[in-house]
């Protein structure tokens, strides 16, 4: 698995990949950088974090089945229901 990574990782599209990756987590880290928050603000900030991701996938869940719901489906029954129950 690590020398597959490590293949992808040296090939000019992974590294075009990890550099795009290494700049949208410089800028994350620009934008939040807080000088004054405490570990309080740290916590409140994780805790806010985790209820939007709950959030975002029940939300993802929810339009994902609806979609579904919406494709026509074709039901296919297996039981017999002309059988005959003389015996």
């Amino acid at each position: 698995m690590f020398q597959l990574f490590e293949l992808i990782l040296f090939s000019p599209i992974g590294a075009f990949l990890f550099t795009g990756l290494q700049k949208a987590l410089y800028a994350v880290v620009v934008v939040a950088d807080c000088d004054e928050c405490g570990f309080n603000d740290l916590g409140k900030l994780l805790f806010g974090g985790v209820i939007a991701a709950i959030l975002a996938g029940v939300t993802i869940s929810l339009l994902r089945r609806r979609r579904k719901d919406k494709q026509s489906s074709v039901f296919v029954s297996i039981s017999n229901s002309g059988r005959d129950d003389d015996a």
